[in-house]
């Protein structure tokens, strides 16, 4: 509500010929119908959600970096070069981490591959609700794909060092860099 205040304050006092932004995709579903009444296109640099290359809803929508749908299909190449099977994903509850696991879903079936189980990383409470170590331990994969943006990522990794499933008993990809010297040196091997 408050980038469509601030767009609508923008847009009202000034002669406005597109919008550039917002980041984030869940962002991006409010700003998008809006441009398109105002009759500008918007151009996100970063949201990716793939449901907004959906041009009969979002007809003034662009972005200058690939929808999730090319990342779930490298993912999915990945899976596909190593015989992998199946995985677990973790990801944020928002319209970027919803819509990266529904693309990826939707790849791995496509290619005969299995997501056995869905995990949500609450982006307010910042934390897994359940037990992650049940609910790894509880499925037969042992691959995890981490959906959630970068700055949850170390949130998510240091929950899951102190559950204990990271490696070597679980292989883990994530979609971003995460230094290690933000995390104890004692846990590097892990």
């Amino acid at each position: 509500a408050n980038t469509l205040s601030k767009t609508c304050l923008l847009t009202s006092s000034s002669n406005i010929i597109g919008i550039v932004g917002p980041t984030f995709s869940r962002e991006s579903h409010y700003i998008a119908p809006f441009a398109e009444k105002l009759d500008i296109p918007m151009i996100s640099h970063a949201a990716t959600d793939p449901d907004l290359s959906d041009r009969q809803i979002y007809r003034s929508f662009y972005r200058t970096v690939p929808s999730d749908n090319a990342a779930a299909l490298a993912i999915t190449k990945l899976f596909l070069k190593y015989n992998w099977t199946s995985c677990t994903i973790i990801y944020q509850n928002d319209a970027f981490g919803s819509g990266g696991a529904k693309s990826i879903s939707e790849t791995f079936d496509r290619h005969g591959l299995n997501v056995t189980g869905m995990i949500i990383f609450d982006i307010v409470t910042r934390t897994i609700g359940d037990d992650l170590k049940t609910l790894l331990n509880s499925r037969s994969t042992r691959i995890v794909i981490l959906w959630v943006e970068e700055n949850y990522a170390a949130l998510v990794l240091q929950q899951a060092l102190d559950c204990d499933v990271l490696g070597p008993r679980f292989t883990w990809i994530l979609g971003s860099n995460i230094p290690l010297n933000i995390f104890n040196s004692s846990v590097y091997d892990r």
